[in-house]
């Protein structure tokens, strides 16, 4: 803004006048003169030797539409009023507060004006002064009195001041107290006792006062333990010596002043620390929780996090700073890489999830959704199976995969919503990238593309059909009794051949049940003799389970027990086949566990093989037993 521009004028009035009210008509007199006066040494100022009223009505509209200038009408030739006197006043006051370090802070006695009471807001030190750390109070009017303790006087202060410049002034006025009539040597004969093997501490922070005062803010703000017990000793040793003296000078009420700002201003910045140092903790627990299973939360489970005291974390940090912080987190990543957490959305719902439990989740809910799929796509081929029908998944491994993906989004859709993000993709190649080496549970894709939803099961079509096939009665497992009864079944429409059909397949049903009641019966019985008094089935196969198999890792176990019970499932069939007239015993069983033990080298190596034979003789029971009549 140039100089000969109103509003430059219109300042410079008003300081020299000691007010911020303009008489208009006055001003204008004055303008015309100065404007003449000044055209000796600048040719710009010679706009205001003529015209002046039309010219200062011109500009006049732009300064109170922009408000840096009010027009009153409470006289009749009418006044002015310089709404930002007061603060530029101020601002020019601290620029220079180190020629008035001896001084106490400056008031409206000192400055010789009187801020109008609807320009001002009174602070007390001791109580208020927090309001003004951490930005806020931004609507609160912008000329502050604060009011010191024990009628220690007052200081008038612009609100974006507090707290930065008001401490460098009261640091200053320090540094002034310690530099007259040998205080420096004083306070540190006096603190030394109290700080006895920080001696060195003592004398670096005295000297940084007299040296570079402001670097002791940094030290205050972080809230170093050394930094904070000085100044709380230091302010209450100035303030008691002080207070001791009949006849206070300036000088005195300048260190006492600046001793009350300072030990409020570091009390504060302890509590602010504090709790910034609890706000980052419960942070990092909060990221600790998001590492445990199950990997994946809302934001409702979020908020309900604790510490391992069992306090809620949301306490030590608030909604919008919790809010904050998951913005941050799923934005901000490295040039080229992805945020610390993930965003996985079904719907209307939303899960966080951190980047390197991306893959870790996935291969968690395979395994959990395993024996769901599996269980669901058994029982819809043994439903086929029983009515003598088939479909394209049991034949082709495409139109399996289909089935598999299709079972997957009804009982596991976080699981399929998680295989169609394209972020899994994203983290599977930083990964890679970064580590070298993908661990085999997680190695789910293939070039760039998602392997089938079987090699991800680690199911087998074949497998499973057979699974199937052994849970009804056998002849379902023989192609050309199955075809023919299918044939008779679905055979069409004459009535004499529609009552043949009928009479046939009820004789196969009842051949068929007659059947199954003799497995079944021959199976109780055997299962007597196998199960001990006060045992049942499945807790005597459990606890025979954990006789055999003895690996210490779990996912190994489960699929050594997998694979043996797969191999029980088939040596049966294949028996109950071959010999479909002879009598379920338990010889007949006995022969087929010893034969798969003796053909299968892996299993001979195992410990507790009587342990192992009884389970196998006991899982086929089990099977024959779940045959249904």
């Amino acid at each position: 803004m140039a100089q000969t521009d109103l509003y430059p004028i219109l300042r410079a009035y008003a300081n020299k006048n000691n007010s911020p009210f303009i008489d208009i008509d006055v001003f204008l007199v004055f303008l015309e003169k100065y404007a003449k006066h000044k055209t000796e040494t600048s040719a710009e100022w010679v706009k205001w030797t003529k015209d002046v009223g039309l010219k200062f009505w011109s500009e006049m509209a732009a300064l109170t539409e922009s408000g840096k200038c009010t027009l009153m009408a409470d006289t009749t030739e009418g006044r002015i009023y310089m709404p930002f006197y007061y603060a530029d006043l101020l601002q020019e006051t601290y620029r220079s507060m180190d020629n008035s370090a001896d001084l106490p802070f400056p008031c409206e006695d000192s400055l010789n004006i009187t801020v109008p009471e609807d320009q001002i807001r009174m602070i007390n030190l001791d109580a208020n002064l927090a309001v003004f750390f951490g930005g806020g109070e931004s609507s609160m009017l912008p000329v502050i009195r604060l009011m010191f303790p024990e009628d220690c006087g007052n200081a008038l202060v612009l609100a974006p001041m507090i707290p930065r410049r008001l401490m460098e002034a009261a640091l200053l006025k320090m540094r002034h107290y310690l530099r007259s009539h040998g205080n420096r040597d004083y306070a540190y004969n006096k603190l030394a006792p109290q700080f006895q093997g920080r001696e060195k501490y003592l004398k670096d922070i005295l000297d940084q006062i007299l040296t570079r005062p402001f670097d002791c803010i940094a030290a205050m703000e972080s809230f170093g333990d050394f930094s904070w017990l000085f100044w709380a000793v230091f302010c209450s040793l100035v303030k008691s010596d002080i207070k001791k003296k009949n006849e206070k000078l300036n000088e005195d009420m300048a260190a006492l002043q600046a001793a009350y700002i300072i030990e409020n201003c570091n009390s504060i910045y302890k509590s602010r620390a504090v709790k910034q140092r609890e706000r980052e903790a419960a942070f990092r627990e909060l990221g600790i929780h998001l590492e445990k299973p199950p990997f994946h939360f809302t934001l409702d489970e979020i908020t309900r996090f604790t510490n391992s005291k069992g306090t809620l974390l949301v306490g030590q940090y608030s909604p919008e700073e919790l809010e904050e912080y998951i913005k941050k987190k799923t934005t901000e990543a490295e040039a080229g890489g992805i945020p610390e957490w993930l965003i996985l959305q079904r719907r209307e719902e939303k899960w966080y999830v951190k980047k390197e439990k991306y893959l870790p989740l996935c291969s968690r809910l395979l395994i959990d959704s395993r024996p769901q799929v599996k269980k669901a796509v058994t029982s819809r081929w043994i439903g086929l199976i029983k009515n003598f029908r088939s479909e394209a998944a049991m034949e082709k491994d495409a139109d399996f995969d289909r089935l598999l993906a299709a079972c997957t989004a009804k009982l596991a859709p976080v699981l399929m919503t998680l295989l169609e993000d394209k972020k899994l993709l994203w983290v599977y190649e930083e990964t890679e990238r970064t580590h070298g080496v993908i661990p085999p549970s997680s190695r789910i894709f293939n070039r760039g593309k998602l392997i089938p939803m079987s090699a991800l099961y680690v199911l087998r079509r074949r497998e499973l059909l057979a699974d199937a096939r052994i849970m009804l009665p056998f002849w379902h497992s023989i192609p050309v009794l199955s075809v023919i009864i299918a044939f008779f079944k679905n055979l069409a429409k004459g009535k004499k051949r529609a009552e043949e059909t009928d009479d046939k397949t009820e004789e196969a049903a009842t051949e068929e049940r007659d059947t199954a009641r003799d497995i079944k019966n021959a199976a109780e019985k055997i299962a007597e003799e196998l199960i001990p008094i006060g045992k049942t089935l499945e807790s005597w196969l459990a606890e025979l389970e954990t006789r055999w198999s003895r690996l210490l890792n779990k996912e190994a176990r489960t699929n050594l027990v997998n694979d043996v019970n797969s191999l029980v499932r088939d040596n049966l069939r294949h028996s109950v086949r071959i010999h479909k007239t002879r009598k379920i015993n338990r010889e007949g069983l006995e022969e087929i566990a010893g034969g798969i033990i003796s053909r299968t080298p892996a299993l001979q190596d195992l410990g507790g093989q009587d342990f192992l034979h009884l389970y196998m003789e006991l899982y086929m029971v089990k099977l024959l037993l779940d045959i249904k009549v």
